[in-house]
């Protein structure tokens, strides 16, 4: 009978410790949906992400000088578009309609492509490409009739894009080195953010074309990026994310120019680049060693809801959700895009 139960034991031990073992296997890291590799060779890679309105086509803008647009159900590259003057995309953006793609360059030039023909329907020249950092920054309005752009010294133009007139420019007030690195109009198009390598981030009122607002980075760091949050429709509920170089993403309500809520990567990495998701519920964030980090908007204080890492371990330069929120693209120094599942809200 001891020799039975003696056995007994052992062998509930055994099943015991074979299901702990399999308890504790570490999940494993998320991997890509699908890997995007820019046909062009560049150092500093992919720069700019973004997905067309209908979410059918997605386009990146590469150091090597051309902008390239993709399938997203089947990954294959659709279209090169290649501007002869360019020495480098620095960011892309499609009009609402998703019939133009608009391209600013490191030689201070706007292409504006047509997704149709394959053309330039337009080209805009930065009228102050003084320090030759061109233009960092490109995004069309809701209502798509104008095209904002920043530069590296310091100025966001505002432009017509049907008849390819100058209409505003909005000068950086403080802005000494490190000029404009992103630019973003608000849901309904009244209003304009703009950040600098310099710590600030700057609101514009586009009908008076004034400043309204000045939202200093808490920890003296260059700002990165910006982005409205698509809950906030008008402005009295606007909500604007902005990522600096101390690993911090902080959210502004922008009617009391006050932080409501911080979001911080781990190790305090640079942050640089910021996207909210359609629905506003999250937030993802991507930093300089690799890693893009997806946080619920709800619970700042909590872990990030889904960390995926760039499978080469190069920096994130730009990230963006597709329209329905269940893909999230991140674009490397490597000259690749990666396709991630999210669908978490």
């Amino acid at each position: 009978m001891i020799i039975g139960f003696a056995v007994a034991v052992l062998v509930l031990v055994a099943v015991v410790s074979a299901v702990t073992i399999v308890a504790n296997q570490p999940t494993p890291p998320p991997r890509p949906v699908a890997a995007l590799a820019d046909p062009g060779f560049s150092i500093g890679g992919v720069t700019s992400v973004t997905f067309s309105p209908d979410g059918s086509s997605l386009a990146t803008g590469d150091n090597d000088g051309s902008s390239y647009t993709w399938s997203v159900s089947t990954g294959r590259h659709t279209a090169t578009l290649t501007d002869p003057s360019s020495q480098g995309v620095q960011s892309v953006a499609f009009s609402p309609d998703g019939t133009l793609l608009a391209a600013g360059d490191a030689d201070g030039n706007i292409a504006v492509w047509s997704l149709s023909s394959g053309s330039q329907v337009s080209t805009f020249s930065d009228p102050s490409n003084i320090t030759g950092s061109g233009v960092s920054s490109v995004a069309f309005s809701p209502d798509g009739t104008t095209l904002a752009t920043g530069d590296g010294d310091g100025s966001t133009y505002l432009w017509n894009i049907t008849t390819g007139s100058k209409i505003a420019t909005l000068t950086d007030p403080f802005s000494v080195s490190e000029g404009v690195s992103s630019v973003a109009f608000s849901p309904d198009g009244t209003t304009l953010a703009a950040s600098d390598g310099d710590g600030n981030t700057y609101v514009y009122d586009i009908a008076t074309q004034r400043l309204i607002a000045t939202l200093p980075d808490p920890n003296s760091h260059g700002v990165y990026s910006v982005a409205f949050s698509p809950s906030g429709k008008t402005a009295s509920t606007e909500t604007l994310a902005t990522s600096d170089g101390n690993g911090s993403t902080y959210l502004w309500k922008l009617s009391t120019q006050h932080i409501i809520a911080a979001f911080t990567v781990p190790g305090g990495r640079v942050a640089k680049s910021v996207a909210f998701s359609p629905s506003g519920k999250l937030l993802a964030v991507g930093d300089r060693d690799g890693s893009t980090y997806v946080w619920t908007i709800a619970t700042p204080l909590a872990p990030p809801s889904l960390t995926v890492t760039d499978p080469q371990s190069k920096a994130v330069n730009a990230i963006a959700f597709n329209p329905d929120g269940k893909l999230l693209a991140t674009a490397d120094g490597n000259d690749s895009t990666y396709l991630w599942n999210v669908n978490l809200g």
